[in-house]
């Protein structure tokens, strides 16, 4: 577990998220897998770094609309319509711009996907679904966290820290407790 202490952090001179994203894919460098990411993460030249032979991983995560990488015609909504995709691809990287909703542009970057396939049934792209798909784990355990927490009022960030670490320990055990009942085919 790496901590984040504010302005002591070491970051050996790279920005705090490309710090955090090497530091937390260190146990699985070179296994070919697939980091699911969000915003505050995804970017460019981690994208880049991360496919190097080094780490040998690939990204999938939505991605901020302000990175000098994106070009502005992906994120420029008004003459677009409802359920449009564009896509703009460099190398590895695929970069794709999904307009969900009048309001609101979607924007993705994948080092997995490296042609600009939709989905038939609901004409969404592929890398959208991969990322849904992949990114729900998280999701489940903020919400079974706000549902069931122990965590109080305090100024204290260590206290904090070990209020989040007792709500993610007894969603654990109640994870391993369905998965033994299940297999046991008792009920719980």
């Amino acid at each position: 577990m790496v901590a984040h202490i504010g302005k002591g952090t070491n970051t050996v001179g790279l920005p705090l998220s490309n710090y955090y994203v090497k530091e937390l894919t260190k146990t699985i460098r070179g296994s070919k897998r697939n980091v699911t990411m969000d915003n505050w993460f995804t970017s460019v030249p981690v994208a880049e770094a991360l496919l190097k032979p080094s780490y040998n991983l690939t990204i999938v995560g939505t991605i901020r609309k302000d990175k000098p990488q994106v070009p502005p015609e992906m994120i420029c909504s008004r003459n677009r319509t409802v359920g449009t995709t564009m896509f703009c691809f460099d190398k590895e990287k695929t970069l794709v711009s999904f307009k969900a909703n009048n309001k609101k542009i979607v924007s993705l970057l994948s080092t997995m996907h490296q042609e600009g396939s939709i989905h038939p049934e609901t004409s969404k792209p592929e890398i959208i679904h991969f990322y849904n798909s992949t990114k729900s784990g998280v999701d489940s355990l903020d919400q079974m966290c706000s549902n069931m927490n122990c965590g109080r009022k305090t100024r204290r960030w260590p206290l904090c820290v070990f209020y989040d670490m007792i709500n993610i320990a007894a969603i654990n055990a109640f994870v391993i407790n369905f998965f033994n009942m299940n297999r046991a085919n008792q009920k719980l």
